[in-house]
């Protein structure tokens, strides 16, 4: 009599392991993309809220450009460091004092 031996049932248990080692890397694989979205989103935020606190110095710069361009801002700049008079005006000069008086009293 010829004895039969069993039969081999590693494949199964190779198969088995493949699979779930292929479905866990795919799983470790499709966390990284939601990682990064998650991570893009809050740096995209934080450029939104940067650009948006540079406008506003910026329109706050040229506003300043645009009083010191003007006619008014002109004057004002050439009476200060220019010595500007018109006909008619008596300029003092004070010794000891720095800036500019934008609005004298009478």
């Amino acid at each position: 009599m010829v004895e039969k031996t069993p039969p081999v049932r590693s494949g199964r248990v190779v198969r088995t392991v493949l699979v779930a080692a292929t479905l866990s890397v795919g799983v470790g694989l499709a966390a990284i993309p939601v990682g990064n979205w998650a991570d893009q989103r809050e740096e995209l935020d934080r450029a939104r809220i940067r650009r948006a606190e540079l406008q506003a110095e910026i329109a706050e710069i040229e506003a300043d450009i645009e009083g010191i361009v003007s006619a008014e801002g002109l004057e004002i700049a050439a009476r200060c460091y220019g010595m500007f008079v018109e006909v008619g005006e008596e300029l003092y000069q004070v010794s000891g004092l720095e800036g500019c008086v934008t609005d004298p009293t009478p």
